[in-house]
């Protein structure tokens, strides 16, 4: 790789995937905290909190790092906390309504419950693209690392899904042959100069992301349903698993509902 090409690159340090919580390997710091939280939340957890430890920064001590950030693409976002404080204040009045829930009702929540723990000071981002959410997630975090707006960050997708979820789809009309379904992957992206300063070793080249919206264009219109956003950084890491050190793959995932998005993956090792 040339100097040049080395200053632009992007790679990852670490990931991790899951498709249901899994907090008893996390730090305590992280275990308490997540046992407190929604469920999207939970997911997000359990892949970033192992995704940082293979990278080398599963911090939880200390000033929060302003260099570090995360980015998480979502199709459904805190549905199903929305839903359960829709539900209490349906059954029981203005009384019933829980503060708790309604402080996980924003959208930025499990970015900002996650930046917390891990003394991410950095970017908190959450953004929607349908199904090709997480992808775009990844995309933006390159063009923040490329805009040097953070040294390292976390980006992938989460989604949490269960009968609340099932039953607004059906209600909107949206109902699909694959069911929705949960889980959240995630990447450690830093510049490969970063990576090498602090000698860590590189698992993977992100050498393009390209992303786009076009709700007439029949191949996503016909494309099927991944059901949640963490499919296309999980694609991700299947190619990275089956590639050959030095060889690419493109990544490709379309939603129904127009989004799109791409990545080349290099496998370096």
């Amino acid at each position: 790789m040339s100097t040049a090409d080395e200053a632009s690159a992007v790679v990852v340090t670490g990931y991790a995937a899951v498709h249901a919580p899994a907090l008893e390997m996390l730090p305590e710091a992280a275990r308490s905290r997540a046992a407190r939280s929604e469920r999207i939340t939970q997911l997000a957890f359990s892949a970033v909190g192992p995704a940082l430890a293979m990278a080398g920064l599963a911090t939880t001590d200390g000033e929060p790092r302003a260099r570090v950030g995360i980015v998480v693409g979502t199709a459904f976002g805190c549905l199903l906390t929305n839903a359960a404080f829709e539900r209490r204040l349906v059954q029981g009045g203005a009384a019933a309504a829980s503060p708790r829930l309604f402080a996980a009702t924003v959208s930025n929540a499990a970015a900002g419950e996650v930046s917390i723990v891990y003394r991410m000071g950095g970017p908190a981002i959450t953004l929607t693209a349908g199904s090709a959410a997480g992808l775009v997630a990844i995309g933006h975090a390159i063009d923040l690392l490329h805009a040097d707006q953070a040294d390292v960050l976390v980006a992938g997708g989460v989604d949490a899904a269960d009968t609340a979820l099932e039953e607004w789809l059906a209600g909107g009309g949206m109902r699909s042959a694959v069911p929705p379904g949960e889980g959240a992957a995630m990447l450690v992206l830093e510049r490969a100069t970063h990576a090498r300063a602090r000698a860590w070793p590189v698992q993977t080249l992100i050498h393009t992301c390209r992303a786009g919206f076009d709700p007439d264009d029949e191949a996503a219109a016909l494309a099927a349903p991944s059901g949640f956003a963490a499919a296309g950084p999980m694609a991700v890491l299947a190619a990275m698993a089956r590639l050959v050190p030095r060889a690419q793959e493109t990544v490709t995932l379309a939603c129904p509902s127009g989004h799109r998005a791409s990545v080349v993956v290099e496998r370096v090792a």
